[in-house]
């Protein structure tokens, strides 16, 4: 098991050697983060923007403008309180039959979370459906009661925290991203277990 997803929302500080400081950041390469700040932000950064990490350790990490490009040259520290916002976070699965996701939320979480898939090797999930960028939404299967929850619908909370076991089938699938396209509010747990073949 996995430890996939771990903070939506967290402080953080930035520095002119492009460096970026988040204690526990619990994110991974390419994940999408945008940027929000209490006065302004470092220059080279700018609001409502997606940025794609490159992770260095476990509490830092760059950001590039592009999947697998350069670093976001950052020139200033800025002012105020900043924070960064994850609105996506990729898991890779090909070769793999079905992912088995626990969700759990925490702190009154207003959010909404989808699942998006990819047959594509270099798909971007944050960029709009085309004919060079392929993937779509997933449905996932609640391990509860069986229902299934659309693609395009996924998981609204709206302030009511929610623990959830899914199931979703990824035959054929080199990639699934869990996207938070709202967020007000909240934390979420997410623990991933990828299985090939019936077989973990």
């Amino acid at each position: 098991m996995m430890n996939y997803l771990t903070k939506i929302k967290a402080a953080c500080t930035a520095a002119v050697t492009d460096i970026i400081t988040s204690a526990a950041h619990g994110l991974s390469n390419n994940d999408c983060v945008q940027f929000t700040t209490t006065t302004t932000l470092p220059a080279g950064l700018s609001l409502l923007t997606n940025y794609y990490v490159i992770v260095i350790n476990a509490n830092t990490f760059y950001v590039s403008a592009t999947v697998g490009g350069a670093n976001v040259d950052i020139t200033d520290t800025g002012t105020g309180t900043h924070s960064f916002n994850l609105k996506g976070a990729i898991i890779e699965c090909e070769d793999h039959k079905h992912l088995v996701i626990s969700i759990n939320t925490a702190n009154s979480a207003n959010l909404t979370m989808k699942f998006q898939g990819s047959i594509q090797s270099n798909v971007n999930f944050n960029v709009a459906q085309s004919a060079t960028n392929r993937w779509d939404y997933v449905q996932a299967i609640d391990l509860n009661s069986g229902t299934a929850i659309g693609g395009d619908t996924g998981i609204a909370l709206t302030g009511t925290d929610d623990n959830r076991l899914l199931e979703i089938n990824t035959n054929g699938l080199k990639a699934i991203c869990l996207e938070v396209p709202i967020w007000t509010a909240g934390t979420i747990n997410a623990y991933v277990k990828k299985f090939a073949n019936d077989n973990v």
